[in-house]
């Protein structure tokens, strides 16, 4: 990489680092899984309990509590809020990078690898997503790729028992994170690559094995400690039927054994197409010779089992969801990284980066003229820059990254910057929250109830207990929620007062990555897709006469 190329690419990584913090305030918690997350570290807060997990005022075991106690910080001083929280994720995004980057140099002692393996992270799709989606995966990531730097070195020989205590402690942060799910990716690839070591040595290893453990349970071991202590045999079948559960029902979403392999190239996008091709490239190279150059390399081996351990181990369970695979991005950056500083340009490479290229451009072009302004001066700039790139020289690969890193980095900027002023009439949640809030104050013990359908952002914007009813109770005055369909049947019997109202598009806001179905062109009048939520203030039966939804 020469002098020039360095500058053009630290530049690009500066903007992607910035682009995490583009507009992370300007849009509410919104969706299914960030109100979970939000709501519990705003009780967390509330209760002065930074122990006991909680949601809508009742316990939430479902998730460790490291993951809030990352979230706490900017919420605790300045109060919990969709930027507090956000800016916290956005922090830990970075000192992923920055493990990321330190684990590539202590693999291959190589500062453009390392460079190029935190560029590739930062500026794929699934990161730039999860580094604003208020959920643990960014969490376990870190965790993860921590470890792996101690598991190197324990694998490479350096096994003093400040090196195994540290291994030991970074597994326990990642079973803090997420119970069981990084301690089998971490665990599985140690042993896969060093039982060998461990059967010559087994006096060794069960006396450094020790200080592992220690860290372990210094690190990992106290808070599930005191949720047994506090909360007994209910915390243990929990557990028990969270971890059964999960591997053996589709808890959350039905998929096929090989639904990962798809997943892949949209979470890893766009580097994933240039990552298959160079692997097709190197095993038509050394495809006699494979084996030896893998026992040669036992860096490119680990980076290599790591990846599969991941990929397989997710895709046993019945339970699967688009980010879960996000787990192996670190891996999948470092391999690219590699390949990428060993390739060396020829035909098939050259077109895959142009079509790559081509791909992204015509998809940037065609949102801004079918979903935004495309009149806009912005819209002549990115469509200029688009233009000029193709002008730009592709002496190398480097440049190649280049131009498709700014193609990509225009396409998040045109989504992540108009999507939510198109999605904004659909945020009705937190609006809801605060009229709610005004009117506690008046009459704090009227209560709140959602008709036949939890919203769970509403309890960390009402900052009350949301009771969840599948008919309407009996209490002559409360606060309801409820669709305008679901509210139809009660509407001439109840005597109420429309507070507030919003849309909501029907099966597509539970979920953060169907985020994108809005710009498939849902609209205010089409009753199939968008629903309309009706926040009122019931007063009790109607004793005569009909009445009808206040509009």
């Amino acid at each position: 990489m020469t002098r020039r190329e360095s500058i053009l690419l630290t530049l690009l990584f500066i903007v992607y680092a910035l682009l995490l913090f583009y507009h992370i305030g300007d849009y509410p918690v919104w969706n299914k899984d960030e109100g979970l997350y939000a709501e519990t570290v705003r009780e967390m807060i509330e209760r002065g309990n930074f122990l006991d997990p909680y949601f809508n005022y009742e316990h939430r075991w479902q998730k460790p509590v490291l993951i809030y106690w990352v979230l706490l910080p900017f919420s605790y001083l300045w109060g919990a809020n969709a930027f507090t929280l956000r800016l916290a994720l956005v922090c830990l995004s970075l000192a992923t990078l920055l493990v990321t980057w330190l684990f590539a140099k202590r693999l291959f002692r190589n500062e453009q690898i390392a460079f190029l393996s935190a560029f590739f992270l930062v500026s794929s799709a699934s990161f730039i997503l999860q580094a604003r989606h208020i959920v643990t995966h960014m969490l376990l990531l870190f965790t993860v790729m921590l470890s792996f730097i101690f598991l190197y070195d324990l694998l490479r020989g350096k096994r003093d028992p400040k090196t195994v205590f540290l291994f030991g402690a970074s597994v326990g942060l990642a079973f803090l994170a997420k119970l069981y799910v990084g301690v089998v990716f971490i665990l599985t690839t140690g042993f896969l690559l060093g039982a060998g070591e461990i059967c010559r040595h087994k006096a060794a290893f069960v006396k450094r094995s020790l200080y592992a453990l220690l860290g372990f349970a210094l690190v990992g071991l106290p808070w599930y400690l005191y949720m047994l202590s506090r909360y007994g045999d209910a915390y243990v079948v929990f557990l028990y039927h969270e971890f059964f559960d999960r591997i053996g029902k589709n808890v959350t979403g039905k998929n096929s054994p090989f639904f990962y392999l798809k997943v892949f190239f949209g979470n890893f996008a766009p580097w994933s197409i240039l990552l298959l091709v160079l692997a097709l490239l190197y095993l038509k190279r050394f495809w006699g010779t494979i084996w030896e150059t893998l026992e040669k390399n036992r860096e490119l081996l680990l980076v290599l089992t790591a990846f599969f351990v991941v990929f397989i181990t997710l895709s046993i369970p019945k339970s699967k969801l688009p980010p879960y695979l996000f787990y192996l991005q670190g891996f999948a950056a470092i391999l690219t990284a590699l390949a990428v500083y060993h390739a060396s340009m020829n035909r098939l490479l050259r077109y895959t980066i142009y079509g790559i290229q081509g791909l992204l451009s015509v998809a940037l072009i065609a949102i801004w003229i079918l979903y935004f302004d495309y009149r806009s001066l912005v819209f002549f700039a990115i469509a200029a820059v688009t233009a000029a790139l193709w002008f730009l020289k592709m002496e190398n690969i480097y440049l190649g990254i280049f131009r498709i890193g700014v193609v990509m980095l225009m396409l998040y900027f045109t989504v992540l910057g108009n999507i939510f002023d198109t999605i904004q009439p659909f945020f009705g949640y937190q609006r809801f929250g605060e009229k709610i809030v005004k009117i506690h104050r008046h009459e704090p013990k009227l209560k709140f109830y959602s008709l036949r359908k939890m919203r769970t952002s509403l309890p960390f914007y009402a900052q009350c207990k949301v009771r969840n009813v599948e008919k309407l109770p009996q209490e002559n005055h409360y606060i309801l929620l409820t669709s305008v369909e679901d509210f139809k049947p009660y509407a001439k019997r109840y005597r109420y007062r429309v507070l507030d109202r919003s849309l909501f598009y029907k099966r597509s806001d539970s979920r953060v990555w169907q985020m994108l179905n809005i710009l498939k062109g849902y609209r205010r009048n089409d009753s199939s897709r968008t629903g309309e939520l009706l926040l009122l203030e019931i007063e009790g039966k109607r004793s005569e006469g009909p009445s009808t939804v206040n509009r």
